[in-house]
């Protein structure tokens, strides 16, 4: 079984939005997994380095870096893979929800399911703007698939030693987790549960899909203020990890 003393997960993030701080600590700092580190990459000049590690100087584990806006997402992944210590790597968008036992699901994932790449094809989607909670691309939990959202990719070390993200801001986690394909890596689907994909409905997304494509690809759940009691669905007692 993995266990968190000698299993470790190193977190990475990039943003280039001066409000998201909170957000990808929050999300850092209440995962049920504690050997963890957070990595933020800086992908905006207007951002200012230094109020950022003022910021997180009190936390352990966490360690924030500038690179210009004129370089890549893909490659500021790249750099925060780079800089991880640990031999599991995960991709975590800067604007959406991940519940305090996402890590400790995926981390199951690999020990029993001996994947070489985890996250979710099923997911839930949540409309800020208008309470909307819906699931996306139902039926595709709990299974190998060819691909997973890209705000949900966990690797391990070794498959970031064959596969990096492509030289672009757009469409990279779709171009890795191709690479991964032709690289015959084993993509894992966990569970709908601990993560949400936020939209806030006010244009700043990275990702501009039209909304019809959005609802297309999903069902509605609920109109709801609190999307977190219906996200994180599971049991976590720290020693036999059973997940919904």
């Amino acid at each position: 079984m993995l266990t968190e003393v000698n299993k470790g997960v190193s977190i990475v993030v990039s943003t280039n939005k001066e409000g998201f701080l909170e957000n990808i600590f929050l999300n850092f700092e209440n995962q049920n997994w504690d050997t963890k580190e957070l990595i933020i990459i800086l992908n905006n000049d207007s951002l200012i380095l230094e109020e950022w590690v003022n910021k997180v100087e009190q936390t352990n584990h966490v360690t924030v870096y500038q690179l210009s806006q004129s370089v890549s997402l893909g490659e500021c992944l790249n750099f925060g893979v780079d800089k991880a210590k640990y031999e599991y790597i995960a991709k975590f968008d800067d604007d959406d929800y991940y519940g305090p036992s996402y890590l400790a699901e995926a981390m199951d994932a690999f020990d029993k399911k001996n994947a070489d790449v985890v996250g979710k094809r099923t997911y839930f989607m949540y409309n800020s703007l208008k309470k909307d909670l819906r699931l996306r691309f139902p039926r595709r939990e709990h299974k190998f698939f060819s691909k997973v959202h890209g705000g949900t990719i966990i690797a391990t070390k070794e498959v970031f030693q064959k596969v990096r993200f492509a030289n672009i801001s757009i469409g990279e986690d779709v171009d890795f987790l191709y690479h991964c394909r032709q690289q015959g890596f084993k993509i894992y689907s966990t569970s709908r549960y601990n993560y949400t994909y936020i939209r806030r409905g006010d244009g700043s997304h990275t990702w501009k899909p039209k909304l019809q494509y959005l609802l297309a690809t999903s069902l509605r759940i609920i109109k709801t203020n609190d999307f977190k009691s219906y996200v994180n669905n599971y049991s976590d007692d720290k020693h036999g990890r059973h997940f919904s």
